[in-house]
């Protein structure tokens, strides 16, 4: 204990030094807590991103991720319903599944015959109320971008489709500009028309169903904005398989924990075998690898500026170590005179980098802590990658709380190291040397 207390005051021999480099241990700690908090929200935001554009999981007919780009219809799942309670049904997966939904993808013309305009067009059919469930996803409590007022205007508009309104699509923005149907026309009491026109998958004859926009909505890639179609998935069914059941290009499915999808892959395996289901499955991280890929890239910014960190940090330590040892060299000779050994000059001055470290860490969490405060309640919007609406800006320094402990730890580490290479050189001065300085 003596020790320890010797070390507390020899620290504070040069209280402006000490002061300067603790502040500069805490600063860096913060900083680790707060880059790691801001990764840890990304992370966070990215999953539910991935999930509310994709599901947990999907299930296509075998070889439609091959070949179905070209003719989606050709690789339609016509046993939909049959699919579907297998999954609900199955005592295995039935505790960890929350939805089970399909859609349908089409591709074909669009034409408003009423301003003489044509496009192509490539959209899908859905359950309305099950696309809501999918992206209301958040188990998180993340402020939806639904919250923020600086989105009121992209969120005041109805639901794109409802299961009211059996007839009523929703073109994207840059399909509603080539169509020449005006934002003003939506609020008329007769909503404008369309005709949609698709090829059967066996080919022959095009198919074609009429439709009314409910509104118009825009995606943050222009090229899926200049022609998508939102439909229900019965008018798209009817438009590509007319008087048949029910046909899905793909089964959604949303789980209550993203934890999950290891063991419900296995047991959708086992079940595709079993059954000859003749299906295959793909993660929402495989349909969406440029989420992933931009965490990679976030995650390698945080290892590159943790580099940063730790090496300002060993320098300003064993600077201040140093100009320590330099101004006490007649004590060192003094003590290793008494008969203290070179082991024990060395744990005396790495006692005191300890206690820096140890500090500066605990100051350093502590700012980090109102740091991460400040931020979360300073309403700072941006727009994130691959999005057209902003999100807030937030810092997750205590989910999970290894973010704090290895901020802490990490600082305090290069304290000690920092510390341990001076307090080796003094402990190798010699003592008559030390003694004449």
């Amino acid at each position: 204990m003596n020790t320890w207390s010797l070390a507390l005051r020899n620290v504070w021999r040069n209280t402006r030094r000490t002061s300067v480099t603790m502040m500069a241990i805490a600063l860096s700690c913060a900083g680790l807590m707060l880059f790691g908090g801001y990764i840890s929200w990304a992370h966070l935001a990215s999953e539910v991103h991935t999930v509310m554009i994709s599901g947990h999981l999907q299930l296509f007919k075998e070889g439609f991720l091959e070949k179905g780009s070209g003719n989606p219809a050709g690789y339609a799942i016509s046993n939909y319903d049959e699919l579907r309670d297998l999954l609900l049904l199955d005592p295995v997966l039935a505790s960890k599944l929350d939805l089970v939904t399909g859609q349908l993808i089409v591709q074909g013309i669009v034409n408003n015959s009423a301003k003489k305009t044509s496009a192509t067009f490539a959209g899908f059919g859905c359950f309305a109320s099950d696309i809501e469930r999918i992206i209301r996803w958040n188990p998180y409590d993340l402020t939806e971008a639904r919250d923020l007022a600086a989105n009121s205007h992209l969120f005041a508009a109805k639901p794109e489709l409802d299961d009211t309104d059996p007839e009523g699509i929703t073109l994207g923005e840059g399909l509603a500009r080539v169509l020449e149907v005006k934002p003003d026309e939506l609020k008329a009491k007769e909503r404008p028309s369309v005709e949609l026109m698709s090829l059967p998958p066996a080919g022959g004859l095009p198919n074609m169903v009429s439709g009314t926009v409910r509104q118009t909505s825009i995606r943050a890639l222009e090229q899926i904005d200049n022609h998508l179609v939102v439909m229900p998935i019965k008018l798209a069914n009817e438009l590509v398989f007319p008087g048949e059941p029910l046909h899905v290009t793909s089964l959604q499915i949303l789980l209550k924990r993203t934890a999950d999808i290891p063991a419900v892959q296995q047991r959708i395996a086992e079940l595709n075998a079993s059954h000859q289901l003749g299906i295959e499955q793909r993660t929402c991280t495989e349909l969406n690898p440029n989420n992933v890929r931009s965490l990679g890239m976030m995650d390698m910014f945080f290892v590159f500026a943790f580099c940063i960190v730790s090496v300002v940090l060993v320098f300003t330590i064993y600077n201040t170590m140093m100009m320590g040892i330099v101004e006490r060299t007649r004590e060192i000779g003094a003590i290793r005179a008494m008969g203290v050994t070179r082991g024990g000059i060395v744990t005396m001055f790495v006692q005191e980098g300890i206690v820096i470290g140890l500090i500066g860490g605990t100051l350093g969490v502590a700012l980090g802590l109102f740091a991460a405060w400040c931020i979360n309640h300073a309403m700072i919007l941006y727009t994130p990658p691959y999005v057209n609406v902003q999100a807030k800006l937030e810092v997750f320094c205590a989910r999970p709380p290894t973010i704090i402990i290895a901020s802490f730890l990490s600082c305090f580490f290069i304290a000690l190291i920092a510390s341990f290479f001076p307090a080796r050189r003094a402990s190798r001065m010699g003592i008559a040397e030390a003694l004449r300085h």
